[in-house]
């Protein structure tokens, strides 16, 4: 079992590689929101493991840092995407139950997760997920049971888990239209368009909106 000081190590090299994926460059607030929301002496327990330099308000990963963030950051953002879409936990209870997840599932234990929601992008809050290994090799070491709307069949009754908007204006539409996670859809075409029924409505979409909208097989 990891020890707090551990966990406190975690949770700060999250942050630090969110920080700095965002492309955040000041670090004096990086430095306070470390000190205020983890410990105050979580900054030099990072450099001390070798796994930040710090040099003034700088701070950089090393390579063993920057591996690590980027992993940690991975399980959390699954757990929440498990939670979320499988186990169907809702609101607050969604980032406060993966922050306990995410020390103690292994990354084995992740890309099984990744590989049963069917390689998500990204978190319920729209954040991306760090690819993995089972992404790139595409292994489907589990069947998926949250797959693209594309790997359903004509007649497939199933319900939105999740949308990538993407910046995408027809997607964004969709969530206005009332297709959101949890809504129940059927598939009733697939070429030369996708055409889905939600309630009374039909949708007619193209491939590749079809293909950023994730549901949960039935």
């Amino acid at each position: 079992m990891k020890s707090k000081k551990w966990h406190d190590i975690e949770e700060a090299l999250g942050v630090v590689w969110n920080f700095l994926d965002r492309k955040q460059k000041d670090g004096g607030k990086l430095h306070e929101i470390l000190s205020h929301g983890i410990s105050d002496r979580v900054t030099e327990d990072l450099a001390v493991h070798g796994l930040i330099h710090v040099e003034g308000d700088d701070i950089k990963l090393t390579k063993e840092g920057e591996e690590l963030g980027r992993d940690v950051t991975r399980r959390h953002r699954l757990a929440e995407r498990l939670l979320a879409d499988v186990i169907e936990v809702k609101g607050e209870d969604v980032d406060k139950t993966a922050c306990e997840i995410e020390h103690i599932i292994s990354s084995d234990v992740a890309d099984s997760i990744c590989t049963l929601l069917g390689h998500p992008k990204a978190c319920p809050h729209g954040s991306r997920i760090p690819e993995g290994k089972c992404c790139r090799e595409a292994e489907a070491r589990i069947e998926s049971i949250v797959v693209p709307l594309t790997k359903m069949s004509v007649g497939d009754r199933t319900a939105v888990s999740y949308i990538i908007t993407a910046d995408h204006p027809h997607l964004h539409k969709l969530l206005s239209l009332g297709l959101v996670p949890g809504t129940d859809i059927t598939l009733h075409q697939k070429s030369p368009s996708y055409i889905i029924k939600a309630g009374e409505t039909q949708i007619a979409l193209d491939s590749e909106v079809a293909g950023h909208i994730y549901v949960r097989k039935r």
